[in-house]
C-alpha cells in the first residue's frame, strides 16, 4: 500500500475506540522481565514493530519469550547472560537501540548493534560514555557518536555517572533498567535540564511494579541502590496515550466526541495530558479513572494557544501542530529540542508538510509557531515517521485532498491505526 486518502466526514464524529498497549511501557517491561530471575507474565503487550524488534533481539540473547496474542511470558535470567557473538539489527526502533545498548553491555562476547540508515544518524554518544563510565567496552564501528556499535559485554559493577539531560530521556531509562542487576547499583547525575521528564516517571513506575525503588531527586539525580533486585511480576501494560491523542484530536478538528478506552487518567504517561491541552483550545473533556477512559468533545470553533511547553509530552507535538492549523490565530509550541533527533527531524518535517496545507509556520531550535485558520488538502510525505502519518491523517477528516504516503509506517507504534479510524466512521481510499 503506497498511499491512503482520507475522506472528510460529513457529520460530527461520535464513537469510542480502545487503543492498544503502550509501546513505551511494553519495551520497558520486556527488558525488566528479561533481567528478572524467574518468570513474568505480561498482558496487553503492544505488537508494534518496535516491540517486535526488541522481543526478537532479547530472544537472540537467550531470553525465553513466548507469546500468545497480547499475553507474553518472559523467563528472565537475572542479568546473567551466556556468551553471544554476532550482529543485532534493530531497524528504525530508537527505543530498542538505546535499551539494547545498555543490555548488551551485560552480555559476554562481542555484539555489533546496528540499525537503519536513519538510526545511524541518531546520536548515542551520551549513553555510550555513561556505560563506559560504568565499565562497558563499546566502540564505534563507523562514525563516532553514532551506531553501529561494537559491544564487548560482561560484568559491570555500576557506580556514579553524569549524563546531559537535553538530548533523550531514553539514555536515562536505559541506564535505570540495567541498574538493579549491577553490583553497586547506580547514581545518575543530570547535567542541565531533563528532557521529557514524563518518560522518566514511566520508567520509575515500571521499576516499582517489578519490585525496584528508584529515587528521583527533582530530575537532577536518580539513584537505585546496590541492594535492589527485580521481582517476577504479573504485569498489565497500560493503553497507549500517544495513540489516544490522534483520536482526541479527531474530535477537536472534526467536531463531535470520541471516547478512548483503555486509558487511565492517572497514568504516568505524559501524553494523557494532551486532552487537557485540547480543553485549552475550546474542547470539553470528561474521564473515568475506575473504568479507564477519557472522552474529548470538540468545539464549534477551535482557539489558538499563545504559547505552550510540550517538553513533558513531545510525542504529541505533531498532533497539536495539526490541530493548531485549524485554530484562528498563532500557536507557539515550545520544549521541542529533541524532536530533531527522532525518526526524522520532526520540526523541519512539520514545517514542510504544513506548508503543503498552505499553513504558515516558523521554527527554531526548540519551537514551532503555527499560523492557523484555513488549511487546504495536499499529498503528505511521512518522512518514514509514524507520527507524521497519524498526525496529518487528522487533517483529512476535515479537509478534502489529504493523502498520506507510506501509510504502513504506522506499524512502528500503532499497526491498527487505519482500522481504528474506519471504526469511527472515517472512510479511506487505499491506493
Amino acid at each position: 500500500m503506497k498511499k491512503i486518502e482520507i475522506i472528510p466526514v460529513k457529520d460530527p464524529i461520535k464513537g469510542e475506540i480502545k487503543v492498544p498497549g503502550s509501546k513505551s511501557y511494553t519495551n520497558r517491561a520486556l527488558v525488566m522481565a528479561s533481567l528478572t530471575k524467574g518468570t513474568s507474565e505480561l498482558k496487553g503487550v503492544s505488537r508494534c514493530d518496535d516491540c517486535v524488534a526488541l522481543t526478537e533481539a532479547l530472544r537472540k540473547l537467550g531470553i525465553g519469550i513466548t507469546q500468545n496474542g497480547g499475553e507474553v511470558t518472559v523467563i528472565g535470567n537475572g542479568g546473567d547472560f551466556n556468551e553471544f557473538k554476532g550482529e543485532i539489527n534493530v531497524g528504525q526502533a530508537g527505543t530498542t537501540m538505546r535499551f539494547l545498548t545498555a543490555v548488551c553491555s551485560l552480555v559476554p562476547g562481542e555484539i555489533i548493534l546496528d540499525g537503519s540508515d536513519r538510526m545511524r544518524e541518531r546520536p548515542i554518544s551520551d549513553l555510550v560514555n555513561a556505560l563506559r563510565g560504568l565499565g562497558a567496552d563499546i566502540e564505534y564501528v563507523d562514525k563516532r557518536g553514532y551506531p553501529p556499535l561494537k559491544i564487548k559485554g560482561g560484568k559491570m559493577k555500576g557506580g556514579q555517572v553524569s549524563v546531559d539531560g537535553d538530548v533523550s530521556s531514553q539514555y536515562f531509562t536505559a541506564l535505570l533498567l540495567i541498574a538493579p542487576v549491577l553490583e553497586e547499583g547506580i547514581e545518575i547525575k543530570v547535567v542541565g535540564e531533563q528532557v521529557s521528564p514524563s518518560y522518566i516517571n514511566m520508567t520509575i513506575s515500571g521499576l516499582r511494579d517489578f519490585g525496584v525503588e528508584a529515587i528521583n531527586n527533582d530530575y537532577q539525580e536518580y539513584i537505585i541502590g546496590a541492594e535492589s533486585d527485580y521481582q517476577p511480576s504479573q504485569y498489565t501494560i497500560e493503553g497507549d496515550a500517544s495513540g489516544a491523542s490522534y483520536f482526541w484530536a479527531l474530535a477537536a478538528v472534526a467536531g463531535g466526541q470520541v471516547k478512548v478506552q483503555n486509558i487511565d487518567p492517572r497514568s504516568a504517561q505524559g501524553d494523557v495530558e494532551f486532552a487537557d491541552v485540547l480543553v485549552k483550545m475550546g474542547c470539553k473533556m470528561n474521564q473515568n479513572s475506575a473504568d479507564k477512559w477519557i472522552r474529548v468533545i470538540g468545539p464549534a470553533q477551535l482557539k489558538s494557544i499563545a504559547e505552550i511547553d510540550m517538553n513533558s509530552m513531545p510525542d504529541t507535538a505533531q498532533t497539536l501542530a495539526v490541530v493548531a492549523a485549524f485554530a484562528e490565530g498563532e500557536t507557539k509550541i515550545t520544549g521541542l529540542q529533541n524532536l530533531r533527533v527522532k525518526e526524522t527531524d520532526r520540526l523541519t518535517a512539520l514545517q514542510a508538510e504544513l506548508k503543503k496545507l498552505k499553513v504558515k509556520t516558523e521554527i527554531g531550535d526548540d519551537y514551532i509557531v503555527i499560523h492557523g485558520g484555513n488549511p487546504k488538502g495536499a499529498a503528505i510525505e511521512t518522512h518514514h515517521d509514524h507520527r507524521m502519518a497519524m498526525s496529518f491523517a487528522v487533517a483529512g477528516v476535515k479537509i478534502s485532498g489529504v493523502k498520506i504516503s507510506q501509510p504502513d509506517v504506522v506499524n512502528k507504534s500503532f499497526p491498527n491505526f487505519w482500522e481504528g479510524l474506519e471504526s469511527l466512521g472515517v472512510k479511506l481510499k487505499r491506493k
